[in-house]
């Protein structure tokens, strides 16, 4: 049987919004325009509007966004790349297959990466850094971003899980996730706050020779206009019916953005004397969260979800068990003297790291959630504390 209350529900946004949807995909196909026509750049004008960008570049993943603007950025053999083990292997993967080094370093309290260490990682080798913001939470760009100007580094953000997200600067401007590095990436995979039906993805940039290099990247290479092969490169392009449909959700995605941080605040609410229970509501007024996942850190975790799970209650999901640097991908199976990635502060383990993935586990989140079925999770949770 299936939970009483389900993790996502992609068919109840469908339904809502079927008949639009299903005139653009019409539309796309009677024009016959499959692959990279108007539909797609329009769905990319409109999204570098909504980051702040000049430039957006459609593909088909967050991971193939990564994988352009590494390879756009000049990121390859001998260079070391600053990322954090709590995120998606495709954040270490990519760094790893574009010839570079991954360089670990710990997250705080919110998930993301502590700015803090940084600087205790670099060596001459450092090119880039590479935040990963997650759970609709930026990491502190600002200091981040300072750190790059003052070594001479790149920045290309992880935005898999932000769209949307933001922070007030110190000068009084509010820039979204995405805006502030080289290149930001996207993922708006079928689950994500903005989520194609499928697989898709997103790279926005302010750098026109970077954005054309993407352009190029994502399409084997070959400027269509001139038929000219330029790089030796993949076919990552994001087909032209699912930037039509992306395109009408993102109208949409203002309004459901707010929606999950009513949700958000619910789920707070409930929790409050719940002292088993963390939610992720941080105090630093800079950050405007958006929610893409509601993760709480719970004492008894394991036990929890196997109890909401035989119980049949609510579906949960837990992201990540393990750090990604004890997954087998990471051994250095040839002991080779300069292995695949290192810590960035010579330490065996990165302890706020292991703390989450002990601790972590995801409520259901999504804006066609009702109040009522939030409520029906916390008391689900309290049930089991009690």
């Amino acid at each position: 049987m299936p939970h009483k209350i389900r993790f996502v529900n992609p068919q109840k946004q469908y339904a809502d919004h079927r008949d639009e949807l299903l005139k653009a995909a019409d539309d796309v196909w009677s024009r016959g325009a499959i692959v990279n026509q108007k539909d797609l750049k329009d769905f990319e004008k409109h999204f570098a509007e909504f980051v702040g960008t000049k430039y957006a570049v459609g593909v088909n993943s967050g991971t193939s966004a990564l994988d352009v603007a590494l390879e756009a950025a000049g990121i390859g053999a001998g260079d070391e790349v600053i990322t954090v083990a709590h995120t998606f292997m495709a954040s270490i993967s990519c760094v790893y297959l574009a010839g570079a080094q991954p360089v670990l370093i710990d997250v705080g309290h919110d998930f993301n990466m502590d700015p803090k260490l940084i600087e205790k990682a670099l060596t001459p080798k450092t090119k880039a850094i590479e935040p990963v913001h997650l759970n609709g939470r930026l990491c502190d760009m600002e200091v981040i971003m300072d750190i790059a100007k003052r070594k001479g580094l790149i920045v290309i953000e992880d935005s898999a899980q932000a769209v949307g997200a933001s922070m007030k600067m110190s000068d009084g401007s509010v820039k979204r996730g995405g805006s502030f590095g080289l290149v930001g990436c996207f993922s708006l995979y079928w689950a994500k706050a903005l989520g194609g039906l499928g697989n898709n993805g997103m790279a926005v940039t302010d750098d026109p020779a970077i954005a054309k290099k993407m352009q190029l990247m994502r399409y084997n290479g070959e400027n269509r206009e001139t038929r000219e092969f330029s790089y030796h490169a993949h076919n990552l392009l994001m087909d032209n019916v699912h930037a039509a449909l992306l395109d009408i959700k993102l109208k949409y995605l203002p309004a459901w953005l707010s929606r999950r941080k009513e949700l958000a605040a619910r789920y707070q609410n409930g929790f409050a004397e719940v002292k088993e229970v963390r939610t992720p509501h941080f105090s630093d007024a800079r950050f405007d969260d958006t929610y893409t996942n509601y993760v709480i850190r719970a004492e008894r975790r394991d036990e929890l979800k196997k109890y909401l799970d035989n119980k049949e209650l609510v579906e949960t999901m837990v992201s990540w068990a393990r750090p990604t640097y004890k997954e087998p991908v990471m051994e250095n199976r040839n002991n080779d003297p300069v292995p695949d990635w290192r810590f960035g502060n010579d330490a065996q383990g990165l302890p706020e790291t292991e703390k989450i993935c002990r601790e972590v586990i995801s409520l259901p989140m999504y804006p066609e959630l009702t109040n009522e079925e939030v409520d029906a999770v916390i008391e689900a949770i309290m049930g089991f504390y009690r």
